[in-house]
């Protein structure tokens, strides 16, 4: 949580309250907490332009940006993020680097020099963000009897026993709406600070407790024993590749939506999940050649065909995140091909068996789908762009499996292009994925389109499909993660 004017915990058990240059405090079950904020300093922030984000072990690509933006006559400068360690014969490498345009830094010097940068060069470059000085404040903590007491900062709350702690007034995504909903934890609760200066509260939680309130938020429980020991070990390596690379201005390494991953922490804990994450401790995957961690992404239902990993973010390709066929059988018939419009075309209107097609609880209506949008849909959805009336809308470039990666909208006042998979979604009002096809009936834009989500490494519903096929959980993920390997590292 965060951004939040207070913070309500009541402790399910008994509990501990530890406040930073305050007393400690020891509270009976039942007592209800509640957080409040004075004397707050946000964050200092400081903006700049991202123009690259690679690898570490892909430096010459940054030493060729910085080569390029140089002699363009833009001022720029590195920014390295993430960690390397080994463990178990195996190296954890989540280092990036991160090329920026220089400036003043402040979030309008950054924003003005990311729009002339985008006049010329046709695309507008999004904004890197750090803190170089961390928020500040004074934080109260009551319950019901009175003052507990005052904390520098931050305040622990931390279970002693059996019980847990609960959360009021939880926010989170539901069919594209925030829905608040009261949790249960079993790990300590912090309350701080965040960048701007308003409360925040954070789970501190060990991994495999994580993956607890985590897979079941991410898969239905009652799936495939296999297919649940899959989404462990691809949410395992998934939180593994994030640590150190995201939220970097923030009091937290992951956040709890599915940016990051959905965690719903404790209460959404099942036996059957329990069981696919203690078969799988500690496995995560790797790479066949390189023994380089694989980052574990995944998306719901793939359409039939996966996507590359640098088709969808803007990143280095991994030999372990490449898009292909995902078809029971014929799969070679389409391997390649449907960067083509016509040869999408055929494969949206074929009755191809997919993976992600088979399983009986899987959604018919996400693998084949279809959106239609009248004018003034269109007008609506293209009004930042300011081309007034739209004209037209093409697909101007696409990945390995079709999806569209820069499409180019046509209006009276001109046109314009959006690149990126994600954008494009966003701009055509959260499309279920940017694997479709566009036509004209009349004056409506109709796209016929398949798959749910962005299509790169493992396909859920294809997951199940293949466990209920009789398929073990490795035996999937190698067919996700181009034959990577499943390795024990704790």
């Amino acid at each position: 949580m965060e951004g939040q004017e207070q913070l309500v915990v009541r402790t399910i058990g008994r509990a501990r309250l530890v406040l930073r240059a305050g007393p400690s405090v020891e509270l009976p079950a039942g007592t209800r907490l509640v957080v409040r904020l004075r004397e707050a300093t946000p964050a200092k922030l400081e903006y700049a332009p991202l123009l690259a984000d690679e690898a570490w072990a892909d430096r010459a690509s940054i030493e060729a940006a910085r080569a390029d933006w140089s002699g363009r006559q833009v001022p720029v400068r590195v920014r390295t993020i993430g960690g390397v360690y080994g463990i178990a014969g195996r190296v954890v490498d989540t280092r990036r680097q991160k090329l920026l345009a220089d400036g003043d830094r402040s979030e309008r010097g950054a924003q003005a020099q990311a729009e002339a940068l985008r006049a010329r060069t046709g695309q507008r470059p999004g904004l890197e963000v750090e803190a170089v000085v961390r928020p500040r404040g004074r934080l109260d903590v009551a319950s019901e009897a009175g003052p507990l007491g005052t904390g520098d900062s931050a305040a622990s709350i931390e279970p002693i026993g059996e019980g847990g702690l609960a959360v009021e007034s939880v926010a989170h995504a539901l069919d594209g709406k925030v829905a608040r909903e009261e949790r249960r934890y079993r790990s300590r609760l912090v309350a701080t600070l965040d960048a701007g200066g308003r409360l925040a509260l954070v789970a501190v939680v060990p991994l495999e407790e994580l993956l607890r309130g985590l897979v079941p938020a991410e898969m239905p429980a009652r799936s495939h024993l296999e297919a649940l020991k899959a989404q462990a070990v691809t949410a395992r390596s998934n939180v593994l590749a994030q640590l150190g690379t995201r939220h970097l201005s923030d009091p937290y390494v992951i956040c709890a939506e599915v940016h990051c991953q959905a965690y719903r922490g404790a209460g959404a804990e099942h036996p059957r999940t329990d069981e696919a994450i203690r078969a799988t401790a500690g496995e995560a995957l790797f790479g066949k050649a390189d023994r380089t961690l694989v980052d574990g992404v995944y998306s719901a239902l793939c359409g039939g065909h996966g996507e590359d990993n640098d088709r969808v973010w803007p990143v280095t390709p991994s030999a372990s995140l490449r898009g292909q066929p995902d078809l029971v059988k014929g799969g070679e018939a389409w391997a390649g091909k449907l960067r083509d419009d016509s040869a999408l075309r055929r494969f949206l209107a074929a009755p191809v068996d997919a993976w992600c097609k088979r399983p009986a609880a899987a959604s018919k209506d996400r693998f084949r789908w279809e959106r239609r949008f009248s004018p003034t849909d269109l007008e609506l959805l293209a009004e930042p762009l300011g081309l007034g009336e739209v004209r037209g809308l093409t697909v101007v470039s696409r990945g390995v499996s079709g999806r569209a990666t820069v499409i180019r909208v046509e209006g009276a006042a001109g046109a314009a292009d959006v690149t990126g998979e994600l954008n494009i979604r966003r701009l055509l009002r959260n499309l279920p994925s940017a694997m479709f096809v566009v036509d004209r009936e009349g004056d409506e834009l109709v796209l016929h389109g398949g798959g749910w989500g962005h299509g790169a490494g493992m396909c859920q519903w294809g997951a199940v499909g293949r466990a209920e096929a009789g398929q073990g959980y490795r035996q999937i993920l190698r067919a996700y993660f181009s034959g990577a390997e499943v390795a024990r590292i704790y």
